[in-house]
């Protein structure tokens, strides 16, 4: 079966492209570029698809050295292998070649044998890379889901005895994450990725995990608490880190490690009066700090049971002025800049959280809520988390005033985004995901949408951190009377399905061999045509290669298959694009095209074409014609007659054609009679 696969060929001399273009182009698509400049552009065009750059080292603008440099520097040297071509051959050049990156080296001139193995090696081998570390990738994943899920469990259960019904841990685990890129932006030095902000995050979702082992009256109590029972709830910090550090198989984890860490360590304060180490400064992991800081934020904000809620400007000056405890100034700094982002998270907790929550959160306030229906409510809780976790469709929701974004945990892997984007239309991630040309699709089905059709559904590409890559989204608009107030909805990622739909595609209507239609596709396709017959007309050849037998035999089967890969590309090169030429069985072939007048200059120009030497096989041709000129607009009948004029040929000597003509009025009589 022909490679899907394309090949960038980077290269000034038009000669040489040529030369490589005719080696490989029965087995891959090829792209074309003259210099450097070019060949980035490329890259980033077809960066998802391409299997192999073939690089000149000697080009004028750019050599290949200058643009292995900026292939590594923009990330694409390892994703592409990259074989370079050179006349030198010198120790230290090829040295430095493979210092850059380059997986291999030909030289000139060229040897097709070699370059055919060379190529086809470099693109198996990173076929094969690439799979082994999905197969990594995939069992880290595994890992991680399953101390996610522990986690999730784990914290709900927490939040579910102390009566807090998740929103202390959303709101840690949000803050925590948004001190933390704050803290990006204003420390040039501190350059913690997005998935390990995420990790502490997650990891922020256990540091009251201890709470498990404390007493319901005591966790519970309205009032204040005396001297002894303040010390029990101490103690929830040294339990929680002593049950994570007993998780079995979990020990070794950097995401339970880090849960440990903040469970332990989340009371501690910077100037050493905190608890239960009196750590000190620095001695306090940066993950502990910014807990620490939005556990005190969220627990002044959050209305308890043994108090009210705190305004959040006061809250802020409160922590601030060290009433709470001393904290990190620089994070102390972070804090103070999200006050307006904190005020917008305020406002949209109700887009924040599922519907389940903010039923719980109604039923609470309004009226007295029993122990049964507690624990019915928790249970859809979990089983939403749950589902929400470990769903390979992203989960969105999107309103529009205030403008806020809200992705489930698998964007932040799929997309690399955040999963709170506030003012997405004016965020440059988002802007740079979709094209012009999907952006107006996606425009068009939005405005399709009204309160008697809710619902749209629509395939888009998206350029992701992974590349460009194909999802299905699903839709449904929020209505406010007649005023669409936001949406809600799915992405699905349909990228390998639809890989391997037009993989089968491809088999189902392209020839494996040579890599041109196959005889079902060619007449699904010449039915249409004729079908839809103008004022031009059509003309079927019928095609022979003379004597291919010989080819297998003097110099076997695999030299056979190439003359016939080759006699197709000779085919596909000389027919135009709305031409149909196809294999339809062993060496036969057929092209199908729309012609004005002089079919006879056609076939002949096409009949000259088709006779070559192929590696000192000679290959000539014979051919039948059949046209609308001189018969129905009928395929049976075209192939017929086209076969008839094709065993003339073969019957008279071979490497030669025949059109089928008009029959004259006596012969109409004689056949008549």
């Amino acid at each position: 079966m022909a490679y899907l696969s394309k090949i960038l060929v980077v290269d000034d001399s038009e000669l040489n492209r040529l030369m490589l273009c005719d080696i490989l182009e029965d087995k891959y698509e090829l792209l074309e570029a003259r210099n450097g400049r070019e060949a980035l552009k490329m890259v980033d065009e077809h960066a998802h698809d391409l299997a192999l750059i073939l690089l000149d080292y000697n080009m004028p603008e750019m050599n290949g050295f200058e643009l292995m440099s900026l292939l590594n520097e923009r990330g694409w040297k390892a994703q592409i292998p990259v074989i370079m071509i050179s006349a030198e051959t010198g120790a230290d050049f090829i040295d430095k070649a493979y210092d850059l990156g380059v997986d291999d080296f030909i030289s000139r001139p060229f040897n097709i044998s070699l370059v055919m193995h060379r190529v086809d090696n470099a693109i198996l081998l990173n076929s094969k890379q690439k799979y082994m570390e999905h197969l990594v990738d995939r069992q880290i994943r595994e890992k991680e889901k399953q101390s996610e899920m522990l986690i999730n469990i784990l914290s709900h259960i927490v939040e579910f005895r102390n009566n807090e019904l998740g929103r202390h841990v959303l709101n840690v685990r949000t803050v925590s994450e948004m001190l933390l890129r704050e803290l990006r932006e204003i420390d040039p030095g501190f350059t913690m990725s997005d998935e390990q902000i995420r990790q502490i995050g997650l990891a922020s979702s256990l540091h009251d995990v201890g709470k498990i082992s404390i007493d319901e009256k005591i966790l519970n109590k309205p009032g204040s608490l005396t001297a002894e029972e303040f010390e029990i709830i101490k103690t929830h910090t040294t339990i929680g880190a002593q049950m994570l550090e007993k998780v079995p198989n979990c020990s070794g984890e950097p995401l339970v490690q880090t849960a440990i860490e903040i469970a332990r360590w989340h009371h501690e304060r910077y100037d050493g009066n905190g608890y239960p180490d009196h750590l000190i400064a620095e001695q306090i992991p940066l993950s502990t700090q910014v807990v620490s800081i939005a556990d005190v934020y969220d627990a002044l904000t959050e209305e308890r049971v043994y108090k009210k809620a705190i305004p959040r400007k006061d809250a802020l000056e409160m922590i601030a002025t060290g009433q709470c405890g001393a904290f990190s100034p620089k994070l102390l700094e972070c804090l103070m800049r999200l006050e307006t982002k904190l005020d917008q998270i305020e406002l949209l907790s109700g887009t924040n959280h599922t519907s389940v929550d903010s039923f719980m959160s109604e039923r609470i306030d309004s009226a007295y809520i029993s122990e049964q229906d507690m624990h019915g409510l928790e249970y859809e809780r979990e089983k939403y988390g749950f589902y929400a976790t470990h769903s390979q469709e992203i989960r969105f929701e999107y309103t529009k005033d205030p403008s806020v974004i809200t992705f489930s945990r698998l964007a932040c892997d799929k997309l690399g985004l955040d999963q709170v984007i506030i003012d997405p239309l004016h965020d440059l991630r988002c802007q740079i995901m979709m094209d012009r040309e999907t952006k107006k699709r996606l425009n068009a089905e939005l405005e399709k949408v009204s309160t008697a059709h809710p619902d749209m559904e629509m395939n888009l590409a998206l350029q992701t951190g992974h590349g460009r890559r194909w999802f299905r989204l699903i839709a449904r608009a929020i209505f406010n009377e007649e005023e669409c107030t936001g949406y809600f909805g799915l992405l699905i990622d349909i990228h390998d399905e639809k890989l391997d739909r037009e993989i089968l595609e491809y088999s189902a209507n392209y020839d494996s061999l040579t890599g041109i239609r196959n005889r079902s596709c060619a007449i699904n396709l010449i039915n249409k045509q004729l079908n839809a017959i103008g004022e031009d007309h059509m003309a079927l050849i019928m095609i022979d290669l003379d004597n291919f037998k010989n080819a297998n035999d003097e110099f076997g089967h695999q030299f056979g298959d190439d003359v016939l890969r080759y006699f197709a590309s000779m085919i596909k090169n000389n027919i135009r694009s709305d031409n149909i030429g196809a294999r339809i069985g062993g060496d036969e072939f057929l092209i199908f095209l729309r012609y004005h007048s002089n079919l006879e200059n056609i076939v002949a120009r096409l009949h000259r074409s088709l006779q070559y030497e192929y590696r000192g096989f000679p290959v000539s041709t014979s051919m039948g014609v059949a046209s609308t000129e001189t018969c129905p607009p009928d395929l049976k009948v075209l192939y017929r007659e086209a076969d008839k004029m094709l065993y003339d040929v073969k019957k008279s000597g071979r490497a030669s054609y025949k059109i089928k003509q008009a029959e004259n009025r006596k012969e109409k009589e004689e056949k008549s009679t």
